[in-house]
């Protein structure tokens, strides 16, 4: 019995020990350079082995250093970082990066675009909904982008609907899921499709490049539903909706028309004309917009912000027990 207690001394003493906690954050160090080449669950797998045994490291010294036991509010400052990294672990297990575009007028489907995420998150919108009501951009002179006032059609479980306004920093907030407004947004035209087949017709719209940091590139190659007929289309604007001396706000232009390429053949069509193809006839509505959407989860954020709050209170509330009994001392040794 007292041969184990002798060996496992040395044991926790070295996990316990400084050497091992700096030996631990150099191979911190190196695994975060892996990380951000690799990017993969390999590794995350590398960056999490020195996180735990960090983990490891905080609680055989919190268990076995009297240190501790003796201040209390030491004791709860390293709890507070033993928490810090295990929240800072489970977000970026379970996290989301992702974006969107939503036309006007188009309600939510519950598929993300362009999803980063964590191994182990539970992706839970596929009930959401919601649709885009539209959306304000004023810009200064020199097109100067000012914020984003978007307007959201929002249905919640209990199937109450209500109108809010989002933006660039004030999210739409849907469980953990926060979505702002981006730079990111366009026109888009809105075609109905009568198939020759007489199947029963169909009325969408594509989004366009974004505007108007794509201005001569507004062009883009789709398909046709139920089809393998591709068509190209570009918008072409007849006025100047980008006035660079004056302030203006984000519009749809009035006078416009669209170029279509398909089967070898060229058409321009305006709003409410229409084209006849081999396999039906395509009729253009109108020219709307979509907005961009940055998609971020991460659970963690509140309770990483206690966390840090309880950690900062409880270092000062130690300094400052600790002056106020060192100060009686100096002055006596003073004297």
């Amino acid at each position: 019995m007292n041969n184990m207690t002798v060996t496992e001394k040395p044991i926790r003493d070295f996990f316990a020990s400084n050497e091992f906690n700096l030996l631990l954050l150099i191979l911190l160090f190196f695994a975060v350079i892996l990380y951000q080449q690799m990017g993969t669950t390999l590794g995350l797998f590398i960056l999490l082995t020195p996180v735990v045994l960090l983990m490891l490291n905080f609680s055989v010294t919190l268990l076995f250093k009297k240190s501790f036991s003796r201040k209390p509010v030491l004791l709860i400052f390293h709890l507070s970082l033993f928490f810090l990294v295990a929240l800072a672990i489970l977000g970026r297990l379970t996290y989301l990066k992702a974006t969107l575009e939503l036309s006007t007028g188009e309600q939510f489907s519950g598929q993300l675009e362009n999803i980063d995420s964590g191994i182990w998150h539970n992706y839970t919108l596929n009930s959401a909904h919601f649709s885009n009501l539209g959306f304000t951009i004023h810009y200064h002179e020199g097109v100067m982008r000012d914020n984003t006032l978007n307007q959201i059609g929002v249905t919640n479980a209990l199937g109450q609907y209500k109108i809010t306004e989002i933006g660039d920093h004030v999210p739409l907030v849907i469980g953990h899921y926060r979505f702002y407004t981006s730079h990111n947004k366009g026109f888009s035209p809105t075609f109905s499709w009568f198939p020759a087949d007489g199947s029963a017709p169909q009325r969408g719209n594509i989004n366009l490049p974004a505007y108007p940091i794509h201005e001569y590139k507004q062009a883009k190659e789709w398909v046709l539903p139920n089809s393998k007929q591709t068509i190209w289309t570009m918008l072409v604007i007849e006025e100047n909706v980008l006035p660079e001396t004056r302030a203006f706000d984000f519009r749809i232009p009035n006078k416009h028309h669209l170029v279509i390429r398909a089967d070898d053949q060229r058409y321009l069509l305006r709003p409410g004309e229409k084209i006849t193809l081999a396999t039906g006839v395509l009729r253009y509505d109108s020219l709307s917009s979509w907005m961009g959407y940055n998609v971020d989860y991460d659970w963690t954020r509140p309770w990483l912000l206690a966390t840090c709050l309880t950690a900062l209170f409880s270092l000062s509330l130690f300094y400052i027990t600790r002056l106020r009994h060192d100060i009686p001392a100096e002055i006596q040794y003073a004297k």
